[in-house]
């Protein structure tokens, strides 16, 4: 064990790594319902486009999950000085409890018109992305302690299978259930259901070990000294640049993706929902080879591999059939990609940061920056993807035989980003 390893009151470093190896079977069991929970919840896209509410809205929505990221460096010491594990499950519990409130916007809007849903939802979702930042700054650091290094890409790999097996099963049932009708109601249970799930996924963290308060943590001051220092590491900074570049890149893809497929592929509420099928299919064939070659080589080799894989996908959208079986088929080829090639890019990034990059004495300055960098450019992205919808949104035209309509420029801008964050991602290595 290095220098930088080793252990210090609270960090749960007393514990060897058999005795946390033993413990990881609980974090699966919460992954596996954290799929549930997300997979369920995947669907607010669409419930929003029921709910009459234009793109501006929805990409603001989408945002406002991660609009409070900067919080994460006010957080990190109090979190620190608290318990990362006592802060988790307070505040990712409570999230969940938030999330359900959702499943009132159809009395709101029945009640109050389309302002009024607006607005609840803006406060139901701007709640849930504080709660959200203040449970993740805590999560990362903790999730640092629990997981050995030496087995984290294995880890990260059986993780994502297990989350992936229970999300077929989620996808399936959930693909049949919208095919019944989906209406409002039906959108209601969803939420309701996801909520319940969610909040089981994270009261089942509880047996896992580590995350102890540290009353010794430094003050404000003191962090944000540290904080400084910390970006003063190169390859850590060119690190968080390539995801900030990525993220802008990608990170709109879930909110509208589904609605490009709906609104231009010409694909059904429960068609689109099915694709999730062929994402999970994706992530579940590749993920433990990605894991394997992650701990055999880098993560950050994994991570290149992975983000190439993407770069592939905003070309086969814009070249996607229109209203055709064909598009169908190539709906499902691309979000078989995307899963492979974003479990790839995430199981590298994992691997890339808590191995190679994060000093283990300083993991809770290192965290919060890693978190508050990736949740501005998630804030970025979608608002400026829904704004640019609206404003193109009477493009129609060809270019050598191939239709430019809405989204295009959105696809072009995806194309340009990953590349341009891949670019970036090579030069991220310690020396």
């Amino acid at each position: 064990m290095s220098a930088d390893a080793s252990p210090r009151p609270g960090d749960g470093a007393a514990d060897g790594d058999d005795a946390k190896i033993r413990r990881l079977p609980w974090a699966l069991l919460s992954a596996a319902l954290g799929s549930v929970y997300g997979n369920l919840g995947a669907v607010l896209v669409l419930y929003y486009d029921e709910l009459g509410l234009p793109k501006t809205h929805i990409g603001l929505l989408n945002a406002l999950i991660f609009l409070p990221g900067p919080l994460a460096l006010f957080v990190a010491p109090l979190a620190a000085r608290w318990g990362f594990k006592r802060t988790y499950l307070t505040f990712y519990s409570t999230r969940k409890v938030v999330f359900a409130l959702l499943a009132a916007s159809p009395f709101v809007l029945h009640q109050t018109g389309l302002v009024g849903v607006m607005v609840f939802t803006v406060a139901v979702i701007g709640t849930f992305g504080v709660l959200r930042v203040i449970a993740e700054t805590a999560f990362y650091p903790w999730a640092y302690e629990f997981v050995p290094r030496r087995v984290r890409g294995q880890f990260s790999a059986i993780n994502n299978i297990v989350s992936t097996v229970f999300g077929l099963g989620v996808v399936a049932w959930m693909g049949h259930f919208l095919s019944e009708g989906t209406d409002l109601q039906a959108y209601q249970v969803l939420v309701l259901l996801a909520a319940s799930f969610g909040l089981l996924s994270v009261l089942v963290k509880m047996p896992i070990r580590g995350g102890e308060p540290q009353p010794e943590s430094v003050s404000q001051r003191a962090h944000f000294s540290l904080l400084r220092e910390a970006l003063r590491d190169a390859p850590f900074r060119r690190f968080l640049w390539g995801l900030v570049i990525i993220s802008l890149a990608t990170h709109a893809w879930g909110a509208f993706i589904p609605l490009y497929l709906k609104d231009e592929v010409g694909l059904d509420a429960g068609t689109i929902v099915q694709m999730q099928t062929f994402l999970l299919i994706g992530t579940l064939v590749s993920s433990y080879a990605w894991g394997w070659l992650a701990d055999r080589f880098s993560g950050r080799h994994v991570l290149l591999s992975g983000v190439l894989a993407m770069s592939v996908l905003p070309l086969i959208w814009v070249a996607m059939p229109r209203h055709s079986e064909l598009g169908i088929f190539w709906a499902a080829v691309a979000a078989a990609l995307w899963g492979g090639g974003s479990i790839g890019f995430s199981i590298g990034q994992d691997r890339q940061l808590n191995v190679d990059l994060v000093p283990a004495k300083k993991k809770t300055e290192y965290m919060a920056l890693f978190y508050t960098w990736t949740q501005i450019a998630a804030v970025v992205s979608p608002l400026l993807t829904g704004w640019g919808l609206d404003q193109v949104g009477a493009l129609r035209t060809e270019l050598f035989g191939f239709p430019v309509g809405q989204y295009t420029p959105f696809f072009a801008f995806s194309f340009v980003g990953i590349v341009a964050g891949a670019l970036v991602f090579w030069r991220a290595e310690r020396a």
